[in-house]
């Protein structure tokens, strides 16, 4: 459940806040979708690999993406291969000179994540020797891995005034570790700069303990659902009705089911200590993202970003209707969704 690119714990908190506080998010449909090591929770990093000289290759042996560089369409390569017959797809890099290899696993075994050695060792794998088997992650939300996220402008101001977004959660495509840190400069200069001209904003002392109410609410319960079987569940249904293709009616029944567990999170979930209250947490914002992701792939009715958005009920790409970006948000308590261009919500008409 947790075979994801990144780390397990990430639960989509800064999606489900942003959501909550009226912020438009963009793009949505678009999932983040990356090749992995079988059953390691980490990349397989062909994209390291590859100036090296080693590839992607099939059960073959045989090279059939010209770019390890992922993107959605090459995870729809990726898939397709897997489909084919020709699976399992590998990391090869058995045919490299042993310095080569060596140079690849200071790189992936260091920089990339210790783990990631220690998983070898106990499979008894080795680069030299053969191949390394490849798998599909599940579907996340990240737009450093995207082009989902918090939709902001080139200042990082979301559309609420005073709350910004800077990172893998606001909706600078592709922007990784680099783009992240530049995009956080940026955002706390201007955010420091209208922080000095505004003062203290009046506040609803119900609202507060209202939603103090909802938080602790699991911990006024003497039995009950642990967050942890909340969350296996609203994972797994992720995964079995989320994941692409796309197909409309997996995804309305995913919405069914995922509002079953979410009557079950907001009615019988217990939390016993405060460790088991933050998974609570955590899980209140996994079924959020889920929402979010549902309702935005239903919402574009098109395929577009290769496997990331791919409906088997709306196969081709549609620039006439779709050429553009989609805004989610939370409206008189309802998820919307509705198209815009970029350039209606960016720019020097949005500067304070």
């Amino acid at each position: 459940m947790f075979g994801t690119y990144e780390n397990a714990a990430n639960s989509g908190d800064g999606y489900a806040m942003a959501y909550h506080a009226g912020a438009a998010l963009a793009n949505l449909e678009c999932f983040q979708i990356n090749p992995l090591i079988k059953d390691y929770n980490g990349p397989a990093c062909a994209y390291v690999a590859g100036p090296y000289g080693a590839y992607t290759a099939n059960n073959t042996g045989s090279r059939f993406i010209e770019c390890d560089y992922w993107s959605g369409q090459m995870m729809l390569e990726f898939y397709n291969e897997l489909q084919s017959g020709k699976g399992p797809v590998f990391l090869k890099l058995n045919h490299l000179h042993e310095n080569t290899v060596a140079e690849i696993e200071k790189t992936l075994h260091t920089v990339e994540r210790p783990t990631r050695g220690l998983f070898h060792e106990g499979r008894g794998t080795d680069y030299r020797q053969e191949m390394i088997e490849m798998h599909i992650s599940e579907i996340g939300l990240c737009s450093g891995h995207s082009a989902s996220g918090v939709f902001v402008d080139e200042f990082a101001r979301t559309t609420v005034p005073g709350l910004y977004a800077a990172g893998d959660m606001a909706s600078v495509p592709h922007n990784y570790m680099l783009g992240a840190f530049t995009n956080g400069s940026v955002a706390g200069e201007d955010a420091a700069e209208y922080a000095g001209n505004t003062d203290f904003a009046e506040f609803d002392a119900g609202e507060i303990e209202k939603e103090k109410a909802r938080v602790l609410a699991p911990t006024k319960r003497n039995d009950g659902i642990p967050p942890n079987q909340i969350e296996y569940k609203a994972r797994r249904l992720v995964n079995d009705y989320l994941q692409p293709p796309k197909v409309t009616r997996k995804f309305e029944l995913g919405q069914r089911r995922l509002a079953e567990v979410r009557d079950d999170m907001q009615h019988q979930m217990v939390a016993r200590n405060s460790h088991e209250l933050m998974r609570a947490l955590e899980t209140a914002s996994i079924l959020d993202c889920a929402d979010m992701a549902a309702h935005a792939s239903l919402y574009r009715t098109e395929s577009r970003w290769g496997l990331y958005h791919m409906r088997t009920d709306y196969p081709e790409k549609n620039n006439d209707d779709w050429f553009c970006h989609t805004l989610l948000r939370k409206k008189d308590g309802r998820m919307v969704s509705e198209k815009a261009r970029r350039a209606a919500l960016c720019g020097a008409d949005r500067r304070r």
